[in-house]
């Protein structure tokens, strides 16, 4: 079984790869995002919905994960 230490790191290292995803995204996040041919777009969450409403469905998933990771030290990835 691996360490508990050597877990932990693996998910702090997972963490900062979506904290550096969404903060350098520009107007779509750098999720796996889908554009139907009804030109709708959906992800693994969200839709399928028009481009205005994803935007702002979008922006909640975000603002969510965003702030879970606000609570998290990801400073530890570093030591």
């Amino acid at each position: 079984m691996t360490s508990v230490k050597k877990r932990l790191d693996n998910v702090l290292a997972e963490l900062a790869i979506i904290h550096e995803s969404l903060n350098n995204s520009s107007r779509y996040p750098s999720c796996c995002l889908t554009v139907h041919n009804d030109g709708r777009i959906s992800c693994d969450v969200i839709g399928p919905l028009s481009e205005e409403q994803f935007l702002k469905e979008c922006e909640k998933c975000q603002a969510r994960i965003k702030s879970i990771l606000s609570r998290v030290n990801l400073d530890r990835v570093q030591s």
